[in-house]
Parts: C-alpha cells; sequence; structure tokens
C-alpha cells in the first residue's frame, strides 16, 4: 500500500541533492555531485520525505497534488549567507566615476556615508517596502533563505532600529537578522574610537534578543583584531554566534579572528592568510567569497593609473577561492547584496559569476550555494540539499540539467519555487498573497 504525501515532484530531466554525509562539504568532494536523471521527490508536512528516480518514488508514495518537472532540472533552493538589505538610496553616481576614472557627483571615500545619511532619513515604512520589494526579486531568481546585516546605522540607535525592523519581516523568503555595529568607524567617533567600542558592546543585550548573529569587520579599514576580538567575545558572552567581515582590504587576521571565535563565517578574505585560512579550516567557520563585490568593483581588471579605481596589484580573488578549497575551509557563495560594492540580488548570477571569476566548476558551485551556505548560517542540517528529513526548499528550472545554470548568464531561469512544501512561484509569477505583508498564503 502506497503512503500519502502532500505533494510529488518528477520527472526531472535532472534531480541534485546537493547533500552529503555531513553538513557540509570540502576539498575534493566538491566534485562529487550527486545527479539523479528521471529524479523525484515525496513531500509531506514541510518536509522531504523520499528522493530518487520516479519510478520508485511514485510505486511508493501518493500524493493530493503532483507536480511534473517536464524534463526540467529540480535543485535545492538557494541559501545567501550575506547581505546588507536594508538600506536608502543608491550608490549608481559615484559607480561610473569608479569604472571610467572621471570625477565623481559625490567624492568616492563618502560613499558609505551617503548611504548611511539616505538610510538614517528613511522611514521605517519605507524601509520595509523596499525590503519586500528586494526579498520577491530574490525569491524570483531562487533564493529560499537569506542572511541580513545591520550595518547602514553607525549609530547604536540606528543599528538597533534596523534590526528591529530586519526581524520584524515576514515573507516566503527566510530571513536570518545579523547585528552589525562593527562596519566602519562613526565619524562623530573618529578620536573615541574606544568610547564606541564601548557602546556597541552596551547595546548587545538588546541586540540579542532580536538577532542570532553579531558581525564585525576586521580590516585595516575597519576595526582591528583587539577591537573586533573585545565585541565578539562580549556578544558571544550573550549567547550570540559570530561572523566576520574578514581581510576583505588587507591582512588584518581576520580569518585568525574568526577561527578563535568560532565564527560560523568569515566573509571576503582577499587578503586572508595562509594561516588564517587553515585555522579557519581546523575551526569549521565558512569562508564566504563573494564574486559580485570581485565583478562591480573591477577587481578583475587591471586599475586606471592616476584613478580612484586602486592599485593594480592587488591579488586577484581566484587565488583566495582556491587557497581556502586547497586549505580544506568549508566555502560558501553570497551575494553581499549592498548599494556600493555588490548591488546584486540574484544569487544565479553569483554562481555564474564564480565561474567566470574565481574558476571554479559546476560541481563545486552548486554544494556552495546550497549546503555550503545553509551551514555558514548554522541551518544545513535542516536545508541546503534534497534529503529526507529536511525542509523541502525546491527550485524548478527552465532548463534541464545543473550545468546550464550556470553556463548561461543575464536572464532568469528559475521557473517555479517551492518553500517547506508550497508552490510559492510558479511560471515566474508569485503564488502567494498578503495584503499587509503579514500572512503569506499560498
Amino acid at each position: 500500500m502506497k503512503a500519502n504525501v502532500d505533494l510529488l515532484v518528477v520527472h526531472a530531466a535532472e534531480l541534485i541533492s546537493c547533500g552529503g554525509s555531513s553538513h557540509a562539504i570540502r576539498g575534493v568532494q566538491l566534485e562529487q555531485l550527486e545527479v539523479i536523471e528521471d529524479g523525484a521527490l515525496a513531500i509531506r508536512d514541510g518536509r522531504i520525505l523520499a528522493v530518487g528516480r520516479t519510478d520508485e518514488v511514485v510505486r511508493a508514495y501518493a500524493a493530493r497534488r503532483t507536480l511534473d518537472a517536464g524534463q526540467r532540472l529540480v535543485s535545492p533552493g538557494l541559501i545567501d549567507p550575506h547581505s546588507h538589505l536594508l538600506h536608502g538610496g543608491t550608490r549608481h553616481r559615484d559607480y561610473e566615476a569608479k569604472a571610467t576614472g572621471r570625477p565623481s557627483v559625490q567624492a568616492l571615500d563618502e560613499g558609505i556615508w551617503h548611504t548611511v545619511r539616505r538610510t538614517r532619513a528613511t522611514s521605517d515604512g519605507e524601509l520595509i517596502e523596499r525590503g519586500y520589494a528586494d526579498l520577491d526579486v530574490m525569491l524570483a531568481h531562487g533564493t529560499t533563505t537569506l542572511e541580513a546585516k545591520t550595518g547602514y546605522g553607525l549609530s547604536c540607535e540606528e543599528e538597533l532600529r534596523l534590526l528591529r525592523l530586519t526581524a520584524a519581516l515576514h515573507h516566503p523568503v527566510t530571513v536570518v537578522p545579523t547585528f552589525l555595529p562593527l562596519h566602519v568607524l562613526p565619524e562623530d567617533h573618529a578620536e573615541r574610537r574606544g568610547d564606541w567600542i564601548a557602546a556597541v558592546i552596551e547595546s548587545l543585550p538588546q541586540a540579542a534578543k532580536l538577532a542570532r548573529y553579531c558581525d564585525v569587520a576586521c580590516d585595516p579599514m575597519c576595526f582591528s583584531f583587539e577591537e573586533c576580538l573585545r565585541v565578539g567575545t562580549a556578544a558571544r558572552a550573550l549567547g550570540m554566534e559570530i561572523r566576520v567581515h574578514a581581510d576583505q582590504t588587507g591582512d588584518a587576521h581576520g580569518a585568525l579572528l574568526a577561527a578563535r571565535l568560532e565564527a560560523s563565517a568569515a566573509d571576503h578574505l582577499d587578503f586572508a592568510s595562509e594561516v588564517g585560512l587553515r585555522a579557519m579550516a581546523a575551526s569549521d567557520t565558512v569562508a564566504t567569497l563573494l564574486p559580485g563585490v570581485t565583478l562591480h568593483l573591477c577587481e578583475m581588471t587591471p586599475a586606471l593609473r592616476g584613478t580612484t579605481l586602486g592599485p593594480a596589484e592587488k591579488p586577484f580573488m581566484p587565488l583566495t577561492a582556491r587557497r581556502a578549497i586547497d586549505a580544506g575551509a568549508i566555502v560558501a557563495l553570497s551575494t553581499d547584496y549592498n548599494p556600493g560594492t555588490s548591488p546584486t540580488r540574484s544569487m544565479q548570477m553569483v554562481m555564474q559569476l564564480a565561474a567566470r571569476l574565481y574558476r571554479l566548476s559546476y560541481a563545486e558551485i552548486w554544494y556552495m550555494s546550497t549546503l555550503n551556505a545553509a551551514r555558514a548560517l548554522d541551518l544545513a542540517g535542516d536545508r541546503g540539499s534534497l534529503e529526507p528529513g529536511k525542509r523541502a526548499d525546491v527550485l524548478l528550472w527552465s532548463v534541464p540539467e545543473h550545468g546550464m545554470v550556470i553556463n548561461q548568464f543575464g536572464v532568469n531561469l528559475v521557473d517555479t519555487v517551492i518553500i517547506e512544501g508550497r508552490i510559492v512561484l510558479q511560471g515566474g509569477r508569485l503564488n502567494c498573497a498578503s495584503s499587509k505583508r503579514g500572512d503569506w498564503i499560498c
């Protein structure tokens, strides 16, 4: 007798599980992607009950609804473990100057402060509506779980406001709030760094009620190892997990800091040392790479001499990508969605850039965008792969093979999004409704 389930997805040309024997894949195992031809899965109560070939699954299960994949690719939902979701304004005007070397309307070195001023001036309602609009775009491109940081308040009051707004978002995409009080030093604390660190530590008990994570930026342009260690240790004592913006513009020992704090993830890592990467591998801290930043900041092309683009001698990021893998670190990919250095909301684009800029293989990229990205959010036991017992976050693509998602670029290839067993988007159209952005009906 067949067991009853809520939904069967059948006849996938390829079903890629992105699973493994552990909650993360590293090293040579990144090349061993399971591909099930004519694949299917059974879903009950929002969870995956079975995965296999269609003939096997339909022989064992009967469903109230069957979704024929029509010989398309089926994969796990994409996980985006680094974004700055809520912010005001854009930085498009200064980007042309960055790319061409022409004079900017606004000084390039105040770019982040432009965003801070616009964010502070934007109402709660406007920030929320913009956040929902961005989440809709992310969902349409296949993201089913997103980390969202503060960081554009740069006062304790404003950072906590952004955190409250982030924690209040209710959308089919799961939003994981992160408190980022150490982003850059506030202008009014230029001569009082210690006072800012003390104020941040004082704000942590309030932040801990709303966010699982505290993020610190350990970088020559941001905060020192000692400053980040002090805040990270205080956050850890309150039960918060740690994330690190690490070594983006120089080696500030951010990778070592992440390992010492047993951070869930350290991101950027352009200038991370070999010692730091090995320490991360030993501590299971995920190395999150951000190809959108590499592209947008023109880091793969020579700088124009005499402009603000920066030194042409900056190491190319592919070195860090392969160094992190070879060191044995868990490696993930993310958008780093933000208005200044990576204004993309598409994890598809990130996957496509990772092949072109970092020279990663299709299998490596799929693992880094699903299971390993879930591990960066401490969620790999719950999602990030199509395995029995996990949350049924599933994508149906408009192409038959997993390599085609990465080979093509510039178009959205997602057709259907299933989140927790509910079909929330189909044929590229949102299948859910909420007049007040409260209870979503799918």
